[in-house]
């Protein structure tokens, strides 16, 4: 086990059969300057942290929810992760942007719009 003792600081390396510390697998950032500012992610521990249990979670068919405040990069690990893996595991993401002024029925018919019509009353 690494010395920090910390549960949180450590992954399971399933290829190895070890436990590592989060450090070990962070990727470099390469700036890119055709990536948009705010879909660019710098990987930090936490980042790959959230990705990779949320790759685990999404694995085993198990809901993830993302919390915390403005600028932290849920958004971008989510999408990201997403965009990634969207063919192996067979999804067609579909992302929905909310206010404070959107209402339940606005919220249903932005999904309504992303489904396709098989019959009068079938989506």
């Amino acid at each position: 086990l690494p010395s920090s003792g910390d549960l949180w600081s450590i992954h399971v390396d399933f290829d190895t059969k070890r436990m590592d510390p989060w450090e070990r697998i962070i990727p470099t950032f390469k700036y890119s300057r055709d990536i948009p500012f705010f879909e660019m992610l710098v990987p930090t521990t936490d980042t790959v942290r959230f990705g990779y249990l949320m790759e685990k979670l999404l694995a085993v068919k198990h809901s993830v929810l993302f919390t915390g405040i403005t600028g932290v990069g849920k958004t971008v690990i989510a999408k990201g992760l997403l965009t990634r893996i969207q063919e192996s595991a067979g999804y067609v993401p579909v992302y929905l942007n909310f206010s404070a002024q959107t209402s339940s029925a606005r919220t249903q018919e932005i999904i309504e719009s992303k489904l396709e019509k098989k019959r009068k009353n079938i989506l």
